[in-house]
């Protein structure tokens, strides 16, 4: 239990350096490169970050889950992931580049097949779930912070001494390519062997089985990213600029509530054990109403101080981010819920209505975004966004409220 306490410690340090390291890096950016260019980078990566689902091939659960009720067959689970997801990953560069055809400028396809390489070094995160399974996550997290750091550095060298957007776009690269080489060292002093027979069909088992989790996690990144895509594909680069220099301000404070909600729900499942549901919907909500009373202050006064923290951190040429961000960070309260009425349904065995809510935010998001995109740009996008979240977070709770979801979000937002 020890290992997983300092995995786990490892773990938040990582998201923490990771949070503070792009938000850092973001900023800077934003003073060396103009709104167009620095949108026109961000859009090359969402699109190629909107393919993560397909390398990761929904194994990431099924791996540690499959370890651990297989030891004997460890080194041949990790053998067949690592294969499918190298096939995955060539399929991800080919279709990422053939849409760029469509959708990126010609000047800057050179941009997305740099950044598109990113999914070459993906597979090696097979390792990080290895390493979970074995109770070593601190290894993982050790190489995740070597990749956040190398690329923090490679971004400042790029800031100071050359930014130009080839720079900026190998620094993706590396930001995966050091925790490969840290995973290798890793697992070569640890004797994990990758020579495993390679069966097809026990490939294809695996992914097969997979396919659930892969559909969620192309409806979780489409939901992230696809306001990005449609700014891009819409309006223009310069958008995506705007809407991503408040997003990353306002989705920095989800690591906030989301971090607490993680560390003291054991707590709360225990309650449900030792004194019954009762208790259990009394301490939701007595934790979620602390939660919701931070948020709804920062909201607040994010909301106030919107125009001066934009010009602070991004300078004036991105003044329009300040409209977004007074949009966008109303979304965090309903994060918060959203997030604990998830860890609610996974309680009582409901996985699929967390896929159903999903896609259903998903859509209500494309179809605003068709409608209020053209008329007020990012600022639409972010309405999209806080709007999705109400409904996809709460409102539609309502039309079953199982095990009194609904029900306990409404005293946690209402206070009643």
């Amino acid at each position: 239990m020890k290992n997983y306490h300092r995995g786990a410690i490892y773990s938040l340090t990582e998201k923490l350096f990771k949070m503070l390291s792009q938000l850092l890096s973001l900023t800077l950016m934003a003073r060396v490169l103009s709104p167009e260019d620095l949108g026109q980078l961000l859009y090359c990566f969402a699109l190629v970050s909107i393919f993560l689902f397909l390398n990761q091939l929904g194994l990431d659960t099924l791996l540690v889950k499959k370890i651990l009720d297989n030891r004997n067959e460890k080194h041949s689970l990790i053998w067949h992931t690592l294969v499918a997801r190298f096939i995955s990953a060539l399929l991800c560069i080919m279709a990422i580049n053939a849409i760029g055809m469509l959708f990126v400028d010609s000047s800057k396809r050179e941009i997305l097949f740099i950044i598109s390489l990113y999914h070459l070094f993906l597979p090696f995160s097979t390792f990080e779930w290895y390493f979970q399974a074995e109770g070593k996550g601190e290894l993982a997290a050790k190489g995740l912070i070597a990749g956040q750091v190398c690329s923090l550095a490679f971004r400042l060298y790029g800031i100071f001494f050359d930014p130009s957007l080839e720079v900026f776009a190998l620094a993706y690269i590396i930001e995966v390519a050091i925790p490969a080489t840290v995973y290798l060292y890793f697992t070569h002093n640890s004797s994990v062997s990758l020579m495993a027979p390679l069966s097809i069909t026990k490939m294809k088992s695996l992914v097969s089985e997979a396919m659930p989790l892969l559909i969620t996690g192309a409806v979780i990144l489409l939901y992230m990213k696809v306001d990005q895509i449609m700014l891009g594909a819409m309006v223009g680069e310069k958008e995506v600029a705007y809407y991503v220099a408040a997003t990353r301000l306002s989705e920095a404070w989800y690591f906030v509530g989301l971090t607490l909600i993680g560390i003291y729900f054991p707590k709360i499942i225990e309650t449900l054990n030792n004194n019954g549901i009762d208790a259990y919907h009394k301490e939701i909500v007595a934790k979620g109403r602390l939660l919701n009373i931070f948020a709804i202050t920062l909201a607040v006064c994010t909301t106030l101080l919107a125009s001066p923290i934009v010009n602070i951190l991004y300078g004036d040429s991105y003044a329009d981010s300040a409209n977004v961000l007074s949009f966008t960070i109303w979304a965090v309260p309903f994060v918060y819920i959203g997030s604990i009425s998830t860890k609610m349904y996974v309680i009582a065995g409901k996985e699929l209505h967390i896929l159903y809510r999903g896609i259903c935010g998903l859509l209500f998001n494309i179809f605003l975004n068709l409608i209020l995109i053209q008329k007020l740009g990012s600022t639409g996008a972010a309405i999209s966004t806080l709007a999705s979240q109400f409904i996809a977070s709460y409102l539609i709770n309502c039309i079953s409220n199982h095990d009194k979801v609904f029900s306990i979000q409404s005293k946690i937002l209402l206070f009643k």
